[in-house]
């Protein structure tokens, strides 16, 4: 019955709640590595920029002992920012500011990149993760160039370096790789499709996005046809 209201309304969602909640105080300092794609389309609607200003939100609810580093891909991988403690917080939006869109999409590099940083800088006794900010990897019809990038995030996950993918998808967008990126890296998934989204994501969620505390669980919603007469489901959408 509870449900049955919350759905009949357009925009309600469906959300879980961990039983023993982890506020972020409670939460292990963290090793982070944001990997953001400035490639062309992500000029559109403005995705980047919502990009940038959801770091800048991110920033202000990270704490001592976290630090952040910084690779972008567009035609190819590059490092902007070097890990560093968030205590040099005017270093860390000088990187951030200074992102701007082009070239293509050269994923694989990015991650390589990215992943390259976090086991220079891995550290047992924090958090180790990656942040991927995109609009959907692109996927050319190579099979092998999808598997390997797979392969890359699996390796990675194995040595406690799990990551995040977060989707950007102001108008068109496509997540298939994304959630493949998620379960392969032991990590989550989040879609936006506006500002505030993405803010509330790096502000509310940040706990649930980088601590985890439950893994392979599965939930099933059958919604009931007399109440609800049209829905889309967004994020995970073979499932």
């Amino acid at each position: 019955d509870v449900l049955r209201r919350e759905v009949d309304t357009w925009g309600s969602h469906v959300g879980l709640r961990f039983q023993q909640d982890t506020r972020d105080a409670d939460r292990k300092a963290a090793n982070l590595v944001f990997v953001i794609d400035v490639s062309g389309s992500m000029g559109a609607e403005n995705r980047l920029g919502a990009v940038k200003k959801a770091l800048r939100v991110m920033l202000g609810e990270l704490g001592e002992g976290d630090t952040v580093g910084i690779v972008v891909y567009g035609s190819r991988g590059e490092i902007r920012l070097e890990p560093t403690s968030v205590a040099r917080r005017e270093r860390i939006l000088a990187a951030i500011d200074g992102l701007v869109p082009t070239g293509s999409t050269n994923v694989y590099e990015g991650l390589a990149l990215a992943y390259r940083m976090a086991r220079d800088n891995f550290d047992a006794g924090k958090l180790n993760r990656l942040v991927l900010c995109s609009d959907g990897v692109a996927n050319n019809g190579m099979s092998t160039e999808a598997e390997e990038i797979l392969d890359l995030v699996r390796n990675a996950s194995d040595e406690s370096i799990t990551i995040s993918a977060i989707g950007f998808g102001m108008g068109n967008y496509n997540d298939i790789m994304m959630e493949k990126l998620a379960n392969q890296g032991d990590g989550n998934y989040y879609y936006v499709d506006r500002q505030e989204e993405a803010e509330r994501v790096f502000r509310e969620n940040l706990t649930g996005m980088l601590q985890t505390i439950a893994r392979e669980v599965k939930v099933q919603v059958e919604f009931d046809s007399r109440v609800v007469k049209r829905w889309r489901l967004l994020g995970y959408e073979n499932r």
